[in-house]
């Protein structure tokens, strides 16, 4: 079985989940969106999410990680669920979603991609930056996966204290586990299948990235916008709270606007 599958591992993040389902049917994916749901969410979400035509898989308990990290890493303390993804063996092939995503064009190609293809977001502005980013991942489940990539957390934690960082999230371990992965080009995938939204404006006006259209070029298309950062664009006030840090920054924010609009759009349709 092959599926999407994102993650609700709080409940603030319910309505990201929906809107990132609105996104891939309104793109025509021929793929179904699965949740992974996390052990301490209510019940009652299974059936509620059943009625709006996505399916579920209740997830096993949390990795336990270090209260002292778990306290720093804000809101990065509940992805680590996101490592039980790797065994779900009942699918032979999933793309991982972050629910903080929308798809502006079809991704149905990932589905013939190798294990751990993924992108170095933002990687044409921060050249160093070459870890992958666990917001979109192509996964082949194995039995087992899971406990190996959390057994990563204690080296993790000692390059997080060797480089004075005290927090931690799931994004660690996988790039501890998949330690190669920044040298292996076959599985980086293009910029544009994960353009964090705060780059956006850089990526269109500096390297030529382009909106979906009946006339782009489609090596240089934004695929998925993924808005990272603690303040999503479904809590409230949010999109005020955006264009105010852009107007004091005094930065080109034209396609951010335009991505929270297109955002606020699916929000209605929810």
């Amino acid at each position: 079985m092959r599926a999407y599958v994102t993650l609700l591992s709080t409940m603030s993040y319910l309505p990201g989940v929906l809107v990132l389902h609105e996104s891939l049917k309104q793109v025509d994916s021929s793929y179904p969106l699965w949740v992974g749901i996390s052990a301490g969410i209510p019940l009652h979400v299974d059936a509620d999410l059943q009625k709006k035509g996505l399916q579920v898989v209740r997830l096993p308990a949390s990795i336990k990680i270090p209260v002292s990290l778990s306290k720093a890493s804000g809101h990065w303390r509940n992805t680590f669920d996101k490592l039980h993804l790797f065994g779900l063996v009942s699918f032979n092939k999933l793309v991982y979603l972050d629910s903080d995503m929308i798809l502006l064009a079809n991704i149905d190609a990932l589905f013939e991609k190798p294990h751990m293809s993924a992108v170095a977001a933002g990687r044409l502005i921060y050249p160093d930056w070459k870890r992958l980013n666990s917001g979109l991942m192509v996964i082949e489940p194995e039995h087992g996966l899971p406990e190996k990539i959390a057994a990563m957390l204690e080296p993790a934690i000692r390059q997080a204290s060797a480089a004075e960082i005290d927090r931690l999230g799931d994004q660690d371990l996988i790039n501890a586990y998949y330690s190669e992965w920044p040298d292996a080009g076959h599985l980086h995938l293009d910029q544009g299948y994960n353009l964090f939204c705060t780059h956006l404006d850089d990526y269109i006006g500096k390297h030529g990235y382009q909106l979906p259209a009946s006339n782009v070029n489609a090596s240089k298309l934004i695929r998925v916008v993924h808005f990272v950062g603690a303040d999503k664009p479904w809590m409230k006030w949010a999109g005020l709270k955006h264009f105010l840090a852009t107007c004091r920054k005094r930065a080109a924010t034209q396609w951010q606007r335009k991505l929270f609009w297109m955002y606020s759009q699916l929000l209605k349709k929810i």
